[in-house]
């Protein structure tokens, strides 16, 4: 039981100190590379104090405390990194559905021409493009957009997911 609650803390000390390094960092865009280099650190910090609780006899095997969930609560601890990643990086990004959400939450009760309203201010397309420009997925030439090698990787591995899942596009 030490051992999961030990991973879980560390994996909430890889979130407060990435949101505090968000807060603190001047460079626009996701930092997405800094909380995997945070949840590096701390996993290995995971992994030195379990082997150091080991070597030192600490926990009694056969007590609820000690019992052997060690790599278990590492593969959690692994598997937590992703899914805050895909919560972070859902933050940066506007959709319709996120602008229809926050109109309808800042408006209280609109109807469907305020929400309206609301979306035809909001440039989507435009700002999706630029944001797809500034991370090298998309190029501009020549006032045509071009899908760069990682757009590419993206494209194809979408498409493959649509045709896993039995979606159409958008679904």
């Amino acid at each position: 039981m030490f051992y999961v609650i030990f991973a879980l803390l560390l994996y909430c000390v890889s979130v407060m100190i990435h949101i505090f390094f968000c807060r603190k960092t001047t460079k626009p865009g996701l930092q997405a590379k800094a909380y995997i280099i945070i949840a590096v650190i701390l996993i290995g910090v995971y992994f030195a104090g379990v082997y150091t609780i080991g070597q030192g006899n600490f926990l009694d095997p056969h007590s609820l405390w000690g019992l052997p969930l060690k790599i278990t609560s590492g593969v959690v601890f692994i598997l937590l990194v992703p899914t805050y990643l895909m919560f972070y990086a859902l933050t940066q990004l506007m959709s319709p559905s996120k602008k229809i959400l926050l109109t309808i939450a800042s408006q209280g009760n609109p109807s469907y021409a305020d929400i309206m309203l609301g979306l035809q201010e909001e440039d989507f397309i435009g700002t999706r493009l630029n944001d797809l420009c500034a991370c090298g997925c998309v190029s501009q030439i020549e006032g045509r957009y071009v899908l760069s090698l990682s757009g590419r990787k993206i494209a194809a591995f979408l498409n493959i997911m649509q045709h896993v899942l039995g979606r159409e596009m958008g679904g």
